[in-house]
């Protein structure tokens, strides 16, 4: 990780600190399963119908027809409404108390809405909440990453993962960012081989 570390330089974890975590998970909504330049596209217009303000009562008013026009598919029309229901009905209480809940308390919180699983969460207590410690191991790209970062023949799976991460307590939101900068930041072929530890296993540097 300390190689990593100085390839990639200085850690630059965007912030979403601006958003609400209704607009946060709404953004990430959006984001599921398709490229970023046609979620960045469809939740712009989103904003554009919602006077630039996404908010739990707007998206109830413009309802699943409109919805589905703007871009999005049957499934994320069904999350955005059940999580705008449970944000206008308290069964989401406001920021304040969401964030006063442990990393486990809030997982169990926030999958109550429908299409919101443990990655967003994840994603969400790391770029919203500012978290340190959260280490989001199904991620693809961190897996990749570190598989990169540390030469090994093949992605650990999370399981594996989680425990390898406990090394980076407690920062591992940092370290997962820098594993995400490992895919697009460093040019593998140019860089000097570890020393070999155990066949499979994890330098620990």
């Amino acid at each position: 990780m300390g190689r990593l570390m100085r390839l990639v330089g200085p850690s630059e974890v965007r912030s979403e600190q601006e958003l609400s975590v209704f607009q946060s998970l709404v953004r990430a909504i959006a984001y599921q399963m398709i490229s970023t330049k046609a979620a960045a596209a469809i939740h712009g217009r989103l904003l554009e119908q919602c006077g630039g303000e996404v908010q739990p009562d707007k998206l109830l008013a413009l309802g699943e027809e409109r919805l589905r026009e703007i871009g999005y598919s049957r499934a994320k029309v069904s999350s955005l409404l059940d999580l705008s229901d449970k944000c206008a009905t308290g069964v989401i209480p406001d920021d304040e108390a969401l964030n006063s809940l442990s990393d486990k308390e809030l997982v169990i919180c926030l999958t109550q809405v429908r299409g919101i699983g443990l990655w967003s969460v994840e994603m969400l207590m790391i770029f919203n909440l500012r978290r340190p410690n959260v280490f989001p191991a199904t991620d693809l790209g961190v897996r990749r990453g570190h598989m990169l970062s540390y030469e090994l023949p093949e992605m650990l799976s999370a399981k594996e993962l989680l425990v390898e991460a406990e090394v980076w307590q407690p920062y591992r939101s940092v370290a997962a960012w820098y594993l995400w900068r490992a895919n697009d930041c460093v040019d593998w072929e140019k860089v000097k081989p570890l020393v070999k530890g155990k066949p499979g296993k994890a330098s620990k540097s």
